[in-house]
């Protein structure tokens, strides 16, 4: 069932026009890496946006490619919960029988840097008018040039392959924003399936620490619960839960991504930033499609909970396709949906009309709208030290760190 059109008054559509077109639109989290994806900013009224350019999951490939990087115990405990949720294909148990003990994450930084060379061509081919975002200045610049600017980031840290030299190296390159974990259990740490107890490993502390140092903003998203608490304590700057949501009102996905209230209010005590989920079977219980009111509901409810200083927009924007779905283990035709008018970034105005008929205040709209965004951006920031005095890759000596293409 459609949800009935949002309906606003004159004098709502012209203050919902007047914040948009005055704000610093900035959302995070956004697969959308297509040049043709990446124009619809502009006429979404959105500055910049956090582009993952890469996933933890190989999940737009064929089933066998998928399955090659996929761990058979977070394939196990996925199947499960879509098994309790009634939505797993039957095809799904027999990919736990051809999945590895343990995956690898060999290939990931090749992937990553391909992606990484399309966005750097666009670009390099844009006259200006698409950037890369390595200061918050850089956005509130772009914003007053016209122009689209891109924070870099991605949904999990396999495309480092357990290396913080190769982390390094991608911040000089532009990353600025890390999920540290995505589904999959790995050197990180626990993934949001593991209800274990277990957190982030030492090399995840370690992590935490080199983003903190690099100023890189920390993402928890798709972490267990003990992982993110585990963040919490490790971290020296403000923390984000991108794609996330009240579990106050939706509880059956309080097993995936979003949270009960203590975690939520942790996060914002900290000075973090929880982004709010688009996607309908987050923003509501069930797998109808939401309304724009529904979406707002969770804007609102955190706003009261948490100050709209601490809440911000994640879509998740990412293509569509059978794969997407299949390739998770769900049954029938798609079960990822978006309240109609936000299929893509191009709807934006109707995230700002929903909050006006909402009755949200206009500080409220701006800071959800991106301003909270940007703060967390410069706290980040903020807290990066420099390059350390001296070099210390681990192994110590450079030709083992190299496995022997360089000399010792």
């Amino acid at each position: 069932m459609t949800p009935a059109p949002l309906v606003l008054d004159e004098q709502q559509e012209e203050r919902a026009r007047r914040l948009h077109r005055d704000s610093l639109v900035f959302v995070s989290h956004d697969h959308e890496i297509r040049a043709e994806d990446i124009a619809l900013m502009k006429p979404g009224g959105v500055t910049a946006k956090q582009l993952q350019i890469a996933l933890d999951g190989q999940i737009w490939a064929d089933l066998d490619t998928f399955v090659s990087s996929a761990p058979r115990e977070s394939l196990r405990r996925e199947y499960q919960r879509k098994v309790d949720e009634g939505s797993a294909s039957e095809h799904y148990a027999k990919l736990l029988e051809v999945a590895p003990e343990e995956s690898s994450s060999a290939g990931f930084l090749r992937r990553s840097l391909i992606a990484l060379d399309y966005v750097m061509w666009q670009v390099e081919t844009s006259k200006g008018q698409l950037r890369i975002a390595f200061e918050p200045a850089d956005i509130v610049k772009a914003k007053k040039d016209g122009a689209s600017i891109l924070v870099l980031g991605s949904e999990g840290a396999r495309l480092i392959e357990e290396r913080l030299e190769v982390l390094r190296v991608l911040v000089r390159f532009g990353l600025r924003h890390l999920a540290i974990s995505w589904a999959w259990d790995t050197p990180i740490g626990a993934p949001q399936s593991d209800r274990s107890g277990k957190g982030l490993t030492e090399f995840g502390k370690d992590l935490v620490r080199e983003l903190n140092a690099l100023g890189v903003i920390v993402d928890v998203a798709h972490l267990a619960r003990q992982s993110i608490w585990d963040v919490l304590a490790t971290s020296t700057a403000p923390i984000h839960m991108a794609h996330s949501g009240a579990e106050a009102l939706n509880p059956r996905e309080g097993r995936t991504v979003l949270l009960p209230d203590d975690m939520l209010k942790a996060i914002a005590a900290q000075g973090g930033v929880v982004g709010v989920h688009f996607m309908s079977h987050f923003v509501k219980p069930g797998r109808d499609q939401a309304s724009v009111m529904d979406l707002v509901r969770q804007l609102s409810y955190l706003t009261e909970l948490i100050g709209s200083d601490h809440v911000a927009c994640s879509p998740d924007y990412l293509k569509l396709d059978p794969r997407t779905w299949e390739n998770q283990g769900l049954a029938g035709p798609s079960p990822f949906s978006y309240p109609p008018g936000l299929a893509d970034i191009s709807g934006f105005l109707n995230v700002t009309r929903g909050m006006v008929a909402g009755g949200l205040s206009d500080k409220d709209i701006t800071n959800i709208l991106g301003a909270s965004l940007l703060r967390l951006f410069g706290d980040a920031r903020k807290c990066a030290t420099g390059p350390p005095a001296t070099y210390s890759p681990r192994p110590k000596r450079i030709g083992d760190a190299t496995e022997g293409i360089t000399p010792w």
